[in-house]
């Protein structure tokens, strides 16, 4: 055989292979092997095609970790988180919402990730003590927090200027003002066609103005506080606003649509929804912190939180560590997507100051607020949904309808304490 016919033969037999070294021996499949992480989330909109960039850039750096990630809606996504992690066939990293971790970590799959945080790795002053407790279990760190996403005001600019507004309204005084005059009655019905305000969903809106007017969700003990002085007045506040008809009748369902078809100038929601507001080509938008409408500044908050599944072998849990990380570091990319980074250090960046939703959401981390951290947290929200329909559909005042409702989220909470088993 011809002796150069013979080496081009077995160079093109180890490229067929996939791997040729200097001297010319092949390597076995098994030393080419992928390490293979499964990632769950629950960004299927425009945040999910920046996720899903950021992990292509991620596994070109990393040749030897391959991250597939799979979406689906929050609406089925913990129950499906559950049943698969309880079963042993759950994802190797996932994102849990800081205010659902109680309930998921009380299960026992969501790992411990302490050793994540140390000087060479993410620094733990880095973060805000507030958000860094809200991952937090005794000793243990369960989780790295990828955001921080508030509650804020987005407007109209345009409707805003023809009011004579050059800027959101800061204050009581002028947020009542703009609601009342950018209320129009367009056809002459003699109802309005077009609003200043209008409520988008109910329970954020009026759990963003607790901290405002001093309200809260618990006492000093853990036990349930709807019917606190301060609730009572935000949501008496929101109940003035449907008594004025400075926002549509709640048949009326407009909130965040009636928005983005500019016949709402202004409402309440999360900086996540930046991203919706990106894809129009005709709204002239503004976003920053919500008007001071109480006593204080404060909104509602919550963060998107990386957690890992307890019991990974090294070299996939060494793979995860290297994700979690690259994705801290670069969240500055993610905030493009419409979310506030958790890091102190990427916030102070130019880049991000020069996001101006971004950047005006974020001025109130100081003080904002996050749910509860309790286990019946969706039981606690479902009787916050209650009383605030109530009140919004004149069917109960503020301060009736959260004693109903603080009764009945105690009983959860009750049986919650009688069911827990500490283990040793």
């Amino acid at each position: 055989m011809n002796p150069r016919l013979s080496l081009g033969l077995l160079i093109g037999l180890c490229v067929g292979l996939g791997v040729v070294r200097g001297d010319f021996q092949c390597l076995g499949p098994s030393k080419a092997r992928k390490v293979e992480i499964s990632f769950w989330n629950g960004f299927t909109g425009p945040d999910g095609r920046t996720m899903l960039g950021m992990i292509r850039r991620f596994n070109q750096a990393n040749p030897g970790v391959l991250i597939s990630m799979q979406r689906m809606d929050w609406a089925t996504y913990y129950n499906k988180l559950m049943v698969a992690a309880v079963d042993g066939r759950g994802p190797e990293i996932f994102v849990i919402h800081a205010s659902t971790l109680p309930r998921m970590q009380k299960a026992g799959f969501v790992a411990d990730v302490s050793n994540l945080f140390g000087p060479s790795t993410l620094p733990r002053e880095d973060f805000d003590p507030y958000v860094l407790d809200q991952v937090t279990y005794g000793d243990r760190i369960v989780g790295v927090p990828l955001d921080i996403h508030p509650q804020g005001l987005y407007a109209n600019k345009d409707a805003l200027k023809k009011a004579g507004f050059d800027r959101l309204p800061v204050n009581r005084e002028e947020f009542v003002r703009l609601a009342s005059l950018l209320r129009k009655d367009v056809d002459g019905d003699k109802r309005p066609d077009e609003w200043g305000f209008a409520l988008t969903l109910w329970r954020n809106n009026f759990q963003s103005l607790m901290p405002q007017f001093g309200g809260r969700f618990l006492d000093e003990n853990g036990n349930a506080d709807l019917d606190h002085p301060g609730n009572i007045r935000a949501l008496e506040f929101l109940g003035s606003l449907g008594k004025d008809k400075l926002v549509p009748p709640p048949e009326n369902g407009l909130g965040w649509v009636g928005y983005r078809q500019k016949k709402v100038a202004m409402v309440f929601d999360g900086v996540y929804m930046l991203g919706d507001l990106k894809r129009l080509n005709d709204l002239n938008y503004l976003g920053g912190p919500l008007p001071q409408l109480g006593d204080r500044p404060g909104t509602l908050a919550d963060s998107h939180v990386l957690c890992v599944r307890e019991g990974l072998p090294n070299e996939k849990r060494e793979a995860v560590e290297k994700f979690i990380q690259f994705l801290s570091e670069n969240s500055i990319e993610w905030a493009d997507a419409g979310q506030v980074p958790a890091r102190r250090s990427v916030r102070a960046t130019p880049e991000f100051q020069a996001m101006p939703v971004q950047y005006g959401f974020s001025k109130q981390i100081p003080y904002m607020i996050y749910p509860p951290r309790i286990n019946v947290l969706f039981e606690f929200t479902l009787e916050i949904d209650l009383a605030v329909e109530k009140v919004m559909r004149g069917r109960s005042t503020a301060a009736e309808a959260l004693k109903i409702a603080d009764q009945n989220a105690q009983k959860f909470i009750d049986r919650d304490r009688a069911e827990r088993v500490v283990k040793p």
